[in-house]
């Protein structure tokens, strides 16, 4: 890997540390909700601060998207079901923060999969062993992890947060490279923002998410998580790197969790971790 790789890695690792963190607060006060709509209200702004240095990039876009209509399409669908994926995160994140941050490695190994059979990523047999192996691991979780303890109702929520985090994966792969990375996230959080208009964003909310401190911050670093991933995805990282690095950081959460939020017992959540970092070394160490 080069340095810009590491570098890349280290940042989605932090932000992806530091988020459940300041999400969960907010998933204890506000409606599940909240969470697409703060995290996209505080895009905007960066999207907005980038426009004058990158509108002519989009306007040469114009032919691309025009040869390009149903990756046009995928990505509008991009911006809504990442609302949605947000949405069901935040429902299981007001419960269980651990699985929050595990259950997406069964989602990794879902889109991965996909990705790699359908789409041609050919990713190493060793990397994909890696991949599937952390799936594995994230559906035991399931029965032996922090997620037992959800009612038949948030198993429910955890299975739909699945799918959405499985599909998102696959849908940057194919668009990101047929339209580009700016394109691709300037379009496909266009089309968040306005759906999360249809489903209750308002000024009064707006107001409030620019201006409650703990709201801000949370937004501010769900935005950087956003705009890390889309920077790095394809590029720099292949994306199903991008989504695997991002998940590197359960370990850390779910030992912080089971202190802070007493979620299973810190040995119990060690396990996961270890288990997870074990898993990983093939793409850490192997080319």
């Amino acid at each position: 890997m080069t340095l810009l790789q590491y570098a890349a890695i280290l940042a989605l690792l932090g932000i992806s540390i530091i988020k459940p963190f300041l999400y969960r607060p907010l998933a204890e006060k506000y409606p599940a909700n909240f969470a697409p709509e703060f995290t996209v209200a505080w895009i905007m702004p960066f999207i907005l601060l980038s426009l004058p240095f990158m509108f002519p990039y989009l306007i040469d876009a114009i032919p691309t998207i025009k040869a390009h209509p149903a990756s046009f399409v995928l990505t509008i669908l991009k911006g809504v079901l990442i609302w949605y994926a947000y949405k069901y995160a935040q429902i299981i994140n007001h419960d269980s923060t651990s699985s929050t941050v595990f259950f997406p490695f069964i989602s990794l190994a879902t889109a991965s999969l996909t990705i790699n059979l359908f789409f041609h990523e050919n990713l190493a047999p060793t990397h994909l062993f890696s991949i599937v192996s952390l799936g594995i691991l994230g559906l035991f979780f399931c029965f032996a992890g922090d997620a037992k303890r959800m009612s038949y109702t948030g198993k429910i929520n955890f299975v739909i947060a699945i799918f959405f985090s499985a599909v998102c994966p696959v849908i940057d792969h194919i668009a990101i490279t047929d339209l580009g990375r700016y394109t691709y996230f300037f379009i496909s959080n266009v089309a968040m923002f306005v759906f999360a208009f249809f489903t209750g964003l308002n000024y009064k909310k707006l107001k409030l998410i620019f201006t409650t401190k703990d709201v801000a911050f949370a937004g501010i670093v769900g935005a950087m998580l956003e705009i890390t991933i889309i920077g790095v995805s394809v590029n720099i990282l292949p994306v199903s790197f991008t989504a695997f690095f991002r998940r590197m950081a359960a370990p850390i959460v779910m030992v912080i969790s089971a202190i802070k939020y007493k979620e299973q017992t810190v040995r119990n959540q060690l396990i996961f971790g270890c288990l997870a970092l074990l898993f990983a070394l093939p793409i850490i160490l192997m080319k």
